[in-house]
């Protein structure tokens, strides 16, 4: 799906209270640009659409930016709304074929339930681009979910290969084989800082508690992640978001500021709960 920049210059415009021909002067390119641009006659260079992106995040002044605001409507128009950050961009149907099976949940596609959650895990890749879904289908699929739990960690250890020398314990082949006879997983997040605290865990250094309580510092929301090719084909793309170099600069300043909070508070619920529950030998033998 390319980019909506038709739609998007008139939402600019609109916002900003300029004309055509103002934006022209101010991009620094003809009139009849815009205007065949506007008029879908031709698709946009890259060196415009960073231009003009630019010049929306920079401009925009309104309370709410002009990816904040088309994501609003996406809410508006449908029920449900999912994200998906991509590197640069998706060709083709969804399908699990390029998915890796060493992450959190294994081989799957993975959506994010805000455009900024999304945002923030592509913006280092000058081409990354933010995808909009209508996900309402995916409601009627078989969903397993979670919270920041024991199962939850479990699962993402296992899968990140933290739990190899476990893979055979009771619990661990209950999770996944649930896991494997659903068509969507929800569950939080897990970032690199949280797979620190995982690793940790696996290794013996701290307990259950401890980790529980130290994933639990980091509020990243949830993800939604298809693991069947049926939920792969109830979900359309609706809509495709452009990241312009300023937005991602502004993302990975808020990213670290973040990190660096949650590292603090994982840090003391390690020490807060000291010598308390159980590790993981006494969990899966």
């Amino acid at each position: 799906m390319k980019y909506k920049v038709a739609e998007d210059i008139k939402i600019v415009c609109t916002l900003l209270d300029i004309t055509f021909s103002k934006l022209a002067e101010k991009l620094n390119v003809s009139r009849s640009t815009v205007l065949r641009i506007v008029k879908k006659e031709t698709y946009p260079s890259d060196l415009f659409l960073e231009s003009f992106y630019s010049f929306a995040y920079r401009n925009n002044v309104r309370p709410i930016l002009l990816n904040s605001l088309k994501t609003q409507f996406a809410f508006d128009q449908y029920d449900k709304v999912l994200f998906h950050g991509a590197k640069s961009s998706i060709d083709g149907d969804i399908d699990l074929q390029h998915s890796r099976n060493d992450i959190d949940v294994g081989v799957g596609f993975y959506l994010g339930e805000s455009y900024e959650q999304a945002a923030s895990y592509i913006f280092s890749n000058k081409k990354a681009s933010i995808y909009v879904f209508d996900a309402r289908k995916l409601d009627a699929l078989k969903i397993k979910e979670f919270s920041v739990s024991l199962e939850w960690m479990l699962m993402v250890s296992y899968y990140r290969e933290y739990l190899k020398e476990y893979e055979n314990s009771k619990i661990i082949k209950r999770i996944i084989s649930e896991i494997n006879s659903v068509d969507v997983v929800i569950a939080p997040i897990a970032d690199n800082d949280m797979y620190e605290t995982m690793s940790q865990f696996a290794r013996g250094d701290i307990t259950d508690l401890q980790a529980i309580s130290a994933l639990s510092a980091s509020n990243l929301g949830k993800q939604h992640v298809l693991k069947s090719e049926l939920a792969c084909k109830n979900i359309v793309v609706v809509d495709r978001l452009y990241l312009c170099a300023l937005e991602r600069e502004a993302i990975e300043s808020k990213r670290r500021e973040s990190a660096q909070i949650a590292m603090d508070k994982a840090s003391i619920s390690i020490k807060s709960f000291r010598r308390q529950g159980k590790y993981v030998e006494e969990l899966l033998k």
